[in-house]
Parts: C-alpha cells; structure tokens; sequence
C-alpha cells in the first residue's frame, strides 16, 4: 500500500510538471494596470522553437491557464526580461524597412533591452523560417518619435545614414557614424545618451 501512494505521488508530480513545463515565474500588466503575478509562457523553445501569438499565463500552477495577445495588455515580464505592448507598423519598399508607432496598428510584444528619459532600445523577435531559430530587429525609440529606427542590417552592420537621419537634430552623431567612431549597437545607444540628449 505505502509503495503504491508514493508511486502515486510521483507519478502525479510527474504530471504536474510536464503539464507546467515552459512556464516561469513573472507577470502580465493588463490595460488598467493592474499587474498579476504568476507564470508566464510565450515561447517553446527546443529542435522547433517557437513565438507564442499570445502570451500563456497562469495565477498558480493549478489555475486555468489565460491567453492574452498584444492588445490585451500593457506587457508583461518574466526571468527579468521585459515585453511591452506597442502599436507598430511596418513599411517595406525596396528592401528599406520602416517602423512607425502608429495608434492604429496593430500592437505587438516587443522585448526590452535598455531605458534612459531620452531612448529606448527594444527587439521585435521573430522566427528565421529555414532554421526554426528565434533571432530579432533591433530598434531604437525616441519618445514622443512617430517612428522607430532599426539599428543594424544583419552581417551588414549599422545602418549609418539610417540613423544619422533619425537623429538629425545631433551632427556630433552623424559625425561619429560617418567616421565609424561608433561600431556597435551599445555605442551609438550611450553615444547618444552621453552627447545628445542633454
């Protein structure tokens, strides 16, 4: 009989943890902002990885599980990361990309990478469709900006006259870009913050 209960016990263990796998420890900010802690889930990684439409998220590991897409929320966090829900939209025309945050668009999750009161660094993450890999856009904001720049082109590096247009209204940038004082994402970010935002 005590072997019994305790295969019992391990087996229902067992259960609740392959039901309960993916999900960590976070939160989700709904529109009112309230924030509701519990476990969060929006991707599956492994062989087939995967970005969720909507986030998965449970109040406890025995409660219902609740689905929300971009619209239904402010954002949302776990494992120290950061996603906020932003209305984006993309332009494509001649292999020039534009990102405009745009009310009517339709909102979507991006990953927080660093704040400062002048700029926001963010990836938009998608799914490489021959690899099945999770890769991203990276992207600056400006608040108050109409538009997001995106940061790099792949293999290709900065995009240098990309963004000494975003941030006409600093030569001191266009300058260093043009001279390729700035060699990385993390430099033209503190450059800014450090040379042009005061």
């Amino acid at each position: 009989m005590k072997y019994l209960l305790l295969t019992g016990f391990l087996l229902y263990g067992l259960t609740l943890s392959a039901q309960f796998r993916g999900y960590s420890q976070g939160y989700v900010v709904l529109h009112d902002g309230d924030t509701l802690e519990g476990f969060v889930k929006d991707r599956s990684i492994g062989v087939f990885s995967d970005l969720y439409q909507k986030v998965k998220f449970k109040r406890t590991r025995r409660s219902f599980r609740k689905k929300y897409r971009a619209d239904h929320l402010l954002g949302y966090g776990y494992n120290g990361m950061i996603f906020e829900s932003i209305s984006l939209r993309e332009e494509t025309a001649f292999f020039k990309f534009r990102y405009y945050v745009d009310p009517r668009a339709r909102r979507v999750f991006l990953k927080l990478i660093l704040r400062n009161e002048g700029l926001s660094y963010y990836h938009l993450e998608f799914i490489q469709d021959d690899n099945n890999f999770i890769d991203f856009v990276p992207l600056f904001y400006k608040p108050g900006s109409p538009e997001m720049v995106r940061v790099t082109q792949g293999v290709f590096g900065l995009k240098r006259e990309r963004l000494a247009e975003y941030f006409r209204e600093c030569p001191r940038m266009a300058r260093a870009l043009e001279e390729k004082e700035l060699r990385s994402i993390l430099d033209v970010y503190q450059f800014y913050l450090d040379r042009c935002s005061r």
